[in-house]
């Protein structure tokens, strides 16, 4: 189901399950006979509006922002596996499809095992650490009085160190989600805004209907999105791994446009 059908179908069964609750209370108390309530009433839902709203669009917005940092940290971590990739031209044969098996395995498991272990927020395994050491190993261990080839092997190894910190990077965001407590603060909050909304008269029954209608949608709409976005890589609007597969695909193209004699 798209994501913003799934947002409408929240958000209407919440400002349904209100007008239910409108429609009892309206049974016992009529609006119109709570307007003594107002001035008292008013004053107190304004401040719990305000603090509410202030939270809500804080927790909101970083939630947003991880997000687009998590993005961004993949491209990163793709464009350092493409950087190792070229750099490897610089070993011998051996050391050097060594490397560029190790980069294209570290892919394909990064796409095929990882995505699926962060979008399920699971552990995943070690094989990831390990083909990062089978990148490292070959580099490490080559030896040039060549400056430029020395260049290019100091340039792979800092390579793979900088996609060992994006891995760890990406791994720590893919179970960073709200708090407990921070949960606890935004859903008894919403509770407490529409109980003191629903102590204020108005007008008429139907003026009321539209208050609270137009009000708890609002809240069931950011608290739908702040819940969709408190895991970059989880529920409906994950970040795809796109960039790795653009990797890929760079991968295929470097070896069928290239001859090793031509990356320097």
């Amino acid at each position: 189901m798209a994501i913003w059908l799934q947002g409408l179908l929240f958000t209407l069964t919440v400002v349904a399950a209100a007008c239910v609750v409108i429609a009892l209370l309206q049974r016992f108390a009529p609006p119109t006979d709570r307007a003594h309530n107002n001035e008292l009433g008013t004053t107190i839902f304004e401040l719990l509006t305000v603090l509410y709203a202030i939270v809500l669009a804080f927790v909101l917005i970083t939630a947003w922002e991880n997000k687009e940092e998590a993005g961004q940290v993949t491209y990163r971590e793709a464009n350092e596996l493409v950087d190792v990739y070229w750099a490897a031209a610089a070993l011998e044969p051996d050391q050097r499809d060594e490397v560029r098996e190790a980069v294209r395995a570290y892919t394909d498991e990064v796409i095929e095992e990882e995505w699926p272990a962060m979008r399920d927020q699971e552990p995943v395994s070690t094989e990831g650490l390990i083909l990062l050491d089978a990148m490292r190993a070959p580099v490490a261990g080559a030896q040039t009085d060549d400056d430029v080839v020395q260049a290019r092997l100091t340039a792979a190894e800092d390579g793979v160190l900088a996609i060992t910190e994006y891995r760890t990077d990406r791994l720590l965001q893919a179970q960073r989600g709200l708090s407990a407590a921070m949960w606890t603060v935004l859903v008894p909050g919403a509770i407490l805004v529409f109980a003191v909304m629903l102590t204020l008269g108005t007008p008429t029954r139907k003026y009321q209907y539209v208050l609270v209608g137009l009000i708890s949608g609002m809240v069931a709409l950011m608290l739908f999105a702040t819940y969709q976005l408190e895991y970059p890589f989880s529920r409906s609007g994950a970040t795809d791994p796109v960039a790795y597969e653009t990797a890929v695909e760079r991968f295929d193209y470097i070896d069928a446009n290239y001859a090793h004699d031509q990356l320097f």
